[in-house]
C-alpha cells in the first residue's frame, strides 16, 4: 500500500437513532464543493434489516446479503469538509418503480448551473440473485428539490455510473462499470443523456470492449474495478480515483490519470492501493473490509476523499493535491 493520505480515526457520519430512514447504517457518499460549501449525499438504510443466507453472485458482486434492505438518499453540508450536518429528511426516496427497493452510491457532477447525481436504483430487492440494478439519474439546481429521470442505463446489471463536470469535445461523457472493467460512453446532450435512445446502448453494448477505460491488473483488484468519485479535472489530466476488488472481496482505492481530451488514453495509474480497510470501522461492519470512495472535493489545495467504510458508516481521508498528482507523475516515469 502507498502511504499517502491522512484520515480520520473515527467515521465522519454514523448511522442516527433520531432518522427514521438512516438509523441503521449512513455511508458511500457522493460530495462536490462550489467554492463555500461541501454538499453530500449519502447512502442510508433504515435499521430492522437481518443477515440471510449466504450466496455468490455470477458477477463478482459480494456473497453477503440482507433481508428488509431498502436504501434512501440523504443530504449533508458542510464548510470544512470535516464537519457535516445532516438535513433531517430523505433528499431522495426510493418511491418510483425503477427505484422502490432501493436508491444507493449517489455521485454528484455540475455542467453549469446543474447538479447531476447519478446512483444504483433496484427494481427488485437488493440481495436476489437477479436484482434490477441500473443507472438512475436525477439533477437538482440548489439541493432543495430534485427532479428524478428514470433509467438512463441498459437494462442490465450497470453500477458506479460517473459523468465527467465539463464536456468533452462538445459531448457528455459518463464512466460506468459492467464487471469487471471501467467503459466509457458519451451523449449528444442532456436531453440525450436524460433519455438515452435504445439504439445508442446497442451499439454500445456490441463493442463494449471498445469502450473500456480501466481494466482489472493488480491482485488488490483482480475481481472488479469501478469508478469512485466523478473524475477531477487538472492541468495534469482527468483525476479518477476508483475502487478494487481482490479475489477475497476486499476493497481498495487506487488512482489513474485520464487525457484530457481523450480520456480514453490512461496516463498513469497506481499500481498499488493508496486506500484499503485499515481502522476497525473500515474492518467491521455490515459488509468487513471495505474503503469505497464516492465523493473528493479540492479545498485549498488539499484533495478530501469521502468512502463508505465496510457498508456501515462513512470515512474521510485527505493529501495534498500536489502529492497525488506528483505519485502518478512517478508511475507515469515507471511505466
Amino acid at each position: 500500500m502507498t502511504y499517502l493520505f491522512s484520515r480520520s480515526e473515527r467515521p465522519i457520519l454514523e448511522p442516527d437513532s433520531n432518522l427514521s430512514w438512516a438509523d441503521g447504517a449512513v455511508f458511500n457518499p457522493g460530495a462536490w464543493y462550489d467554492g463555500e460549501t461541501v454538499h453530500m449525499l449519502f447512502r442510508a438504510v433504515p435499521s430492522g434489516y437481518s443477515a440471510i443466507d449466504l450466496y455468490h453472485h455470477t458477477d463478482g458482486e459480494l456473497s453477503i446479503g440482507y433481508d428488509d434492505y431498502i436504501s434512501y438518499i440523504g443530504y449533508a453540508s458542510s464548510s470544512d469538509g470535516v464537519h457535516f450536518d445532516v438535513r433531517s429528511d430523505p433528499f431522495l426516496s426510493p418511491d418510483e418503480p425503477f427505484d422502490r427497493f432501493g436508491a444507493e452510491d449517489p455521485r454528484i457532477s455540475r455542467l453549469g448551473e446543474t447538479y447531476w447525481i447519478t446512483y444504483s436504483a433496484l427494481a427488485s430487492p437488493a440481495f436476489d440473485m437477479d436484482a434490477r440494478v441500473r443507472i438512475g439519474l436525477a439533477s437538482t439546481s440548489d439541493f432543495q428539490s430534485v427532479v428524478k429521470h428514470g433509467v438512463v442505463g441498459p437494462d442490465m446489471r450497470d453500477k458506479d455510473a460517473v459523468i465527467f463536470p465539463a464536456l468533452i469535445g462538445g459531448r457528455i461523457a459518463m464512466l460506468h462499470r459492467i464487471v469487471p472493467s471501467i467503459q466509457i460512453i458519451f451523449f449528444e446532450d442532456v436531453a440525450q443523456l436524460c433519455r438515452p435512445p435504445e439504439a445508442l446502448w446497442t451499439s454500445h453494448l456490441a463493442a463494449l470492449d471498445e469502450h473500456v477505460v480501466l481494466r482489472p491488473v493488480e491482485a488488490w483488484e483482480e475481481r472488479k474495478i469501478g469508478s469512485g468519485p466523478p473524475p477531477i479535472e487538472t492541468e495534469d489530466g482527468w483525476l479518477l480515483i476508483y475502487h478494487g476488488v481482490d479475489r477475497r472481496g476486499i476493497y481498495r482505492a487506487g488512482l489513474a490519470l485520464l487525457d484530457l481530451n481523450d480520456p480514453k488514453r490512461v496516463l498513469a495509474r497506481t499500481r498499488h492501493p493508496v486506500l484499503e480497510p485499515q481502522l476497525p470501522f473500515e474492518e467491521q461492519g455490515d459488509v468487513d473490509n471495505v474503503v469505497f470512495p464516492e465523493g473528493a472535493v479540492v479545498i485549498d489545495g488539499t484533495l478530501h476523499v469521502y468512502y463508505g467504510a465496510a457498508d456501515h458508516v462513512v470515512g474521510h481521508a485527505w493529501a495534498p493535491l500536489s502529492d497525488v498528482l506528483g505519485l502518478l507523475h512517478e508511475e507515469r516515469l515507471h511505466a
